[in-house]
């Protein structure tokens, strides 16, 4: 991978190599406590205006266990061994070659599912077959959609599976002490700090505004890409925008001419309050129509996971 997260220590040694972009952040690891409040107060914020109303009420019950697991029951471990490890395997330190998958988030899985009962009878079926299944039956499904084998497991139960799994991951990854480093700019479309493919990708407000990340549909880190360049391919060519409305929407899907696919860019200089993963909910028709034109999406979100990548 061209984004690497290395122990801080190593940066110092004379046969390290020097980033080829030592001033720009690479990577920004999430903060819990501020990430899901302000997730929240996004919902809450679209939820009156938006056709998706009751859909977004789901993802509130969905995202409010997250920030309640936050506050009842996180998790703390010392990962500084974990980054050494991935820096001598040359892989990301939460990826599954590094950290094998515990049990953990199967807690998780169960508070949120009691979090989003009565919901709608679709959904209680799926909240039932989920608390049937034993843990070994459950780890083999997270298993399955960590390594990307999404068609393996059914997007119903992959939603609830990947939103556990996202609570534990953006808590590990808000602990790393590593320092991102990078070679090339090539191959950057994998999260650097957990392998998993992005939701989306965003221009920030602030000290480095206009500079262009992917945000983790996994552990929620971000990490530096180029803008005007596909993250699915690293074409440069051909790449064109879409909208539905004006040229200066906070929101526009990347298209790639080369392999036809897509990926959502939000532009919090258009909208400083954008959520990636609300507004990719709420913006569901920006996709139906890109879609319509012969482009695939490239991204997961936790919020709406589709088997079909």
């Amino acid at each position: 991978m061209s984004i690497k997260i290395v122990p801080q220590e190593q940066l110092t040694q004379p046969n390290h190599k020097t980033s080829i972009m030592p001033n720009i952040p690479l990577v920004y690891y999430p903060k819990t406590g501020q990430l899901y409040s302000h997730r929240i107060a996004r919902i809450e914020q679209l939820i009156a205006d938006s056709p998706l109303s009751d859909y977004l009420q789901f993802c509130h019950k969905i995202v409010y266990a997250q920030a309640q697991i936050i506050l009842q029951d996180a998790v703390e471990y010392d990962l500084n061994q974990l980054v050494q490890q991935a820096a001598k395997l040359d892989c990301p330190p939460l990826s599954l070659q590094n950290l094998p998958l515990d049990t953990k988030w199967i807690d998780y899985l169960y508070y949120i599912l009691s979090a989003t009962k009565s919901v709608t009878s679709e959904i209680d079926n799926v909240r039932q077959q989920l608390t049937g299944y034993t843990k070994t039956v459950l780890l083999a499904k997270a298993q399955q959609l960590m390594s990307g084998h999404f068609l393996q497991v059914d997007s119903n139960e992959s939603l609830f599976i990947w939103s556990a799994l996202s609570v534990y991951y953006t808590q590990l990854a808000s602990q790393l002490s590593g320092k991102a480093t990078a070679n090339t700019a090539e191959q950057c479309w994998q999260c650097p700090v957990c392998q998993s493919s992005p939701t989306a990708s965003i221009i920030h407000i602030g000290q480095h505004a206009g500079l262009r990340y992917l945000h983790c549909s996994l552990c929620e880190s971000e990490w530096y890409v180029p803008r005007a360049k596909c993250t699915c391919c690293d074409n440069l060519e051909n790449i064109s925008y879409y909208s539905l409305d004006q040229v200066l929407t906070a929101i526009k899907t990347e298209c790639c001419e080369k392999c036809h696919s897509y990926l959502k860019l939000f532009n919090q200089e258009h909208d400083p309050d954008l959520d990636i993963v609300v507004d990719d909910v709420n913006s569901l028709i920006l996709d139906l129509e890109t879609e319509q034109l012969g482009f695939a999406k490239s991204g997961i979100n936790t919020l709406l996971f589709s088997a079909e990548q």
